[in-house]
């Protein structure tokens, strides 16, 4: 960005702390000068291949040799490999990048200064991404608000806890069915008993990350992609920006270490999960979990470059435990299933009611366990009724899990995304954590949906994806899909359709 010449100072802010990139360049170059060969290791994506392009354009003038070295987590032996295995630059991954970054801008930039012109607030932003997401939460507040239908919450003297959304009420009013099944209780019969095999689940991805850890840690999933950040330049954790759930075999070797000395060998259970592709899961480096961590750089014998917040430690405990559940063994689990009814109920239930051969759940435990039932009539020691949505508002974590299945976004976007939502008003998170669109982000959405469809529409960003994958594997020229792309963005302002892009 330049500045005034009066003084470096944010045009925007008026602050005089102002990080200028040119100065780090220069220091790069300086550097430079002094050597033969340069490595660049930025992040292992496409995003990261674009970046090391940069690097390596602004450094070539100063040095004889620039080569890309690439490893997944910040370890002596992932380092050394990478060093020994430099590599040229991938254009084909450059290529992709500068298309989903121009074709990010051109929407975006075009669309939003419409936004500015009709709604007459210049910091508003449409995007290819954000706004099909918009939509999804739009659309299921309407849901949530069509679907409010009596809902009795019933406990019964055994502790266990009936949520009835389907209650036949039959003129009755919900107060007078209410009294009725608190006085008459309820039954259960048709009790049957199994003991089942249950497999662990796979390690996490960035998707599962980002919808299991932000409830945890009751933080948004911006803050838990930056404590990730955070334990993956600290060597902690591989790198967190990953579709794959697939375990290398470094991987699992680090979960036999640790789960043969913690629950004997026989726990270890080698899983790959998937197979090929550069990625891998998320997944701790070492055997050490997270309160072995704490003590080791409590006592000095972990060194690391900056200190770990107890936000950091429970992320990390999320993660490792995850991923010493999916090299462990399957859990044997007793199941009863059952009918129970009442006064305009009748409801099959299945519950875990005990872990007779533990396994994996000796570190995760991915099920509650509920009392042991029999078959017979059970008193009945509260009842609160109240009309409530049987479906449910999207969370964040629901959103990006929405994106993955969806096949729109990618894990170095997908937190962003839900991020740009809720600072620009299009939508809030209630106390609940769940996403409520704003009159702001209704209103915007309409006017895009109504005017420019094809450009916001989830198949468009599926096709863009697509693009993005032929043009990594070599089946598609970037010039060519620049040139279809702009031609759609020319039609957006009315102008005449001539591309930018020379072959």
């Amino acid at each position: 960005m330049d500045y005034p010449e009066e003084g470096r100072r944010c045009p925007r802010c008026g602050s005089e702390r102002v990080a200028d990139q040119m100065e780090v360049i220069e220091s790069l170059r300086e550097v430079a000068r002094e050597v033969d060969l340069v490595l660049v290791a930025t992040d292992p994506d496409t995003e990261g291949e674009k970046i090391a392009w940069d690097v390596a354009l602004a450094l070539r003038p100063y040095t004889r040799e620039v080569k890309r070295i690439e490893f997944h987590e910040v370890t002596k032996r992932a380092i050394e490999r990478a060093l020994a295995d430099p590599r040229d630059i991938n254009y084909r991954l450059v290529e992709a990048q500068i298309v989903r970054r121009v074709e990010d801008r051109w929407i975006g930039f075009s669309l939003s200064r419409k936004l500015w012109g009709v709604f007459e607030k210049h910091w508003l932003s449409a995007g290819r991404v954000q706004t099909p997401v918009l939509g999804w939460i739009i659309q299921r507040y309407e849901e949530y608000g069509r679907s409010v239908k009596p809902t009795f919450r019933v406990e019964l003297e055994n502790g266990m806890v009936l949520v009835l959304e389907d209650v036949k009420l039959d003129g009755t009013s919900p107060r007078e069915l209410a009294r009725r099944i608190s006085e008459e209780g309820v039954e259960i019969n048709d009790v049957r008993c199994s003991v089942e095999e249950v497999q662990p689940p796979p390690p996490f991805s960035t998707d599962a990350m980002l919808r299991d850890a932000p409830r945890a840690l009751r933080v948004g999933v911006d803050v838990v992609m930056a404590l990730a950040q955070d334990l993956f330049e600290l060597g902690l954790i591989t790198y967190h920006r990953t579709d794959s759930v697939r375990v290398s075999t470094a991987g699992m070797a680090v979960a036999r270490e640790y789960i043969s000395d913690q629950y004997g060998p026989g726990e270890f259970v080698a899983r790959e999960w998937a197979q090929g592709g550069a990625h891998e899961c998320i997944r701790p480096t070492r055997p050490i979990d997270a309160q072995t961590l704490r003590d080791l750089i409590r006592q000095d014998v972990i060194r690391l470059a900056q200190p770990l917040t107890p936000k950091h430690y429970a992320l990390y405990d999320i993660i490792f435990k995850r991923f010493m559940a999916s090299q462990m063994r399957a859990a044997r689990v007793e199941v009863q299933s059952f009918r129970v009814s009442g006064p305009g109920f009748e409801k099959e239930m299945r519950v875990y009611i005990g872990v007779p051969d533990p396994g994996f759940t000796r570190v995760y435990m991915p099920f509650r366990l509920s009392p042991r039932v029999e078959p017979g009539r059970y008193a009945v020691t509260s009842v609160e009724y109240r009309k409530r949505p049987t479906i449910p508002l999207y969370s964040q974590s629901d959103v990006i899990q929405l994106m993955k299945e969806r096949g729109i976004g990618r894990p170095s976007t997908y937190a962003k995304i839900v991020k740009t939502l809720l600072d620009r008003g299009y939508v809030y998170e209630n106390k609940k954590g769940k996403l409520i669109p704003m009159k702001l982000g209704i209103q915007v959405y309409k006017y895009l949906v109504d005017n420019f469809h094809d450009m916001v529409s989830e198949e468009r960003t599926r096709m863009i994806e697509r693009m993005m994958d032929e043009i990594e594997e070599g089946k598609a020229d970037y010039l060519d899909v620049l040139r279809n792309l702009y031609g759609e963005i020319v039609r957006i302002e009315g102008g005449d359709v001539q591309g930018p892009v020379r072959g």
